[in-house]
């Protein structure tokens, strides 16, 4: 029997379905029937910023890049409020090539906040403060998505208990198609985690782009936390109506635009800030020393000021250990093996010892238990 909020977010879901397929269709009436050099195809200024990002992490130079797209710095420090899309396609492409990334859309989703957004990061900002869901985040996206860009189409179709979350090019042919599609789907997952403040465990992954000639599966794993498939019908993603249902983290303001990041940072405890390193860091196993680092403190400090709050690094690290490994084996369909690795571990076994003495069960044990649970709902 389905819990009563995740009955309700199915329902939900199938309007949401109903809606979007119906603009869907409709929008592709309209480009059909009207001449596709009169539309203006754009995309909102504030995306730039994360190609910036993902390209600045990589030691590309600003100057570099203004060069090659025959622009000045200044438009890179301060882009327009919308830009066309050749220009986005270029500057994505520029940015790859100069730092020869070939994964730099994967970094471009993951450098996506709510600031990137405009008009989808403020409605997607009020959810997150109205006690909603991820499903009705995920409304919002759908409805809000084309203020921001013409780079494609989102809907969402009913896999049993599963949604498939499938995003269309509009550009399929393109160059830079695959960065494209790639960087939406890994934004989708980091503003996902960003609103739940946890991770979200993705069953599946496809791409309609062949496999790239470079390709690095620790890269895609890292990133969406599931095997992808290429050369398919749909760029999706697959998820457990169950996850669709979890609430959104509360926050009174989570926007940059709105505070100051400083001033938010000193709010936090340190515990919240060695919590928050580690969520998207367990895959490099990180110890305590790059975590004081990260956070501007000696080892000492950072160790006094958790044992202040009543905690120590290791109970931390355990923690988020544990909350990724229950949310990887209940709602994902990656092996034990894969999981260990996302979560820092060298070796299976020390990550089968660690969950065995955690729950008092084998995390295989763990994950048979569960899935039967979720298909006899």
């Amino acid at each position: 029997m389905q819990s009563f909020a995740v009955t309700v977010t199915v329902h939900l879901i199938k309007i949401i379905t109903c809606f979007t397929l119906f603009l869907f269709l409709n929008y592709d009436i309209y480009l059909l029937e009207g001449d596709m050099s009169t539309l203006e195809f754009y995309v909102n200024g504030s995306l730039v910023k994360p190609v910036l990002d993902a390209y600045l992490h990589q030691n590309g130079r600003f100057s570099a890049l203004a060069d090659q797209l025959k622009i000045a710095d200044s438009w890179l420090f301060n882009p327009p409020d919308k830009i066309s899309m050749e220009q986005y396609f270029q500057l994505l492409l520029s940015a790859s090539e100069l730092v020869n990334d070939s994964h730099l859309g994967i970094k471009v989703g993951q450098y996506s906040g709510l600031a990137s957004f405009d008009v989808l990061g403020k409605a997607l900002e009020n959810t997150q403060k109205n006690k909603a869901t991820l499903a009705k985040a995920l409304q919002q996206m759908m409805l809000l998505e084309r203020l921001v860009h013409r780079l494609g189409d989102s809907r969402v179709e009913m896999e049993g208990n599963h949604v498939r979350v499938i995003w269309r090019a509009r550009f399929q042919q393109h160059k830079a198609s695959r960065l494209v599609s790639e960087s939406i789907l890994a934004g989708i997952v980091h503003l996902a985690q960003t609103l739940a403040d946890r991770l979200i465990p993705i069953l599946d992954v496809t791409f309609v782009h062949h496999q790239p000639t470079v390709y690095s599966e620790s890269i895609y794993q890292q990133a969406f936390g599931a095997q992808c498939r290429f050369s398919q019908k749909y760029n999706s993603l697959l998820l457990a109506a169950d996850v669709l249902a979890w609430p959104l983290k509360q926050s009174q303001q989570t926007m940059q635009t709105t505070r100051n990041a400083i001033e938010q940072a000193q709010e936090e405890t340190t515990v919240e800030r060695v919590v928050n390193q580690l969520k998207s860091s367990l895959v490099s196993a990180p110890k305590l020393s790059q975590i004081a680092a990260i956070l501007g403190l000696n080892e000492r400090s950072l160790q006094r000021k958790l044992k202040t709050e009543g905690y120590s690094y290791q109970q931390l690290l355990a923690q988020v250990r544990m909350q990724q490994a229950c949310d990887y084996l209940q709602y994902s369909n990656l092996n034990i093996l894969n999981i260990s690795q996302l979560l820092g571990f060298k070796e299976q076994s020390s990550f089968n010892h660690f969950f065995m003495q955690e729950m008092g069960v084998s995390p295989l044990n763990y994950k048979h238990r569960n899935n039967k649970h979720r298909n006899n709902k």
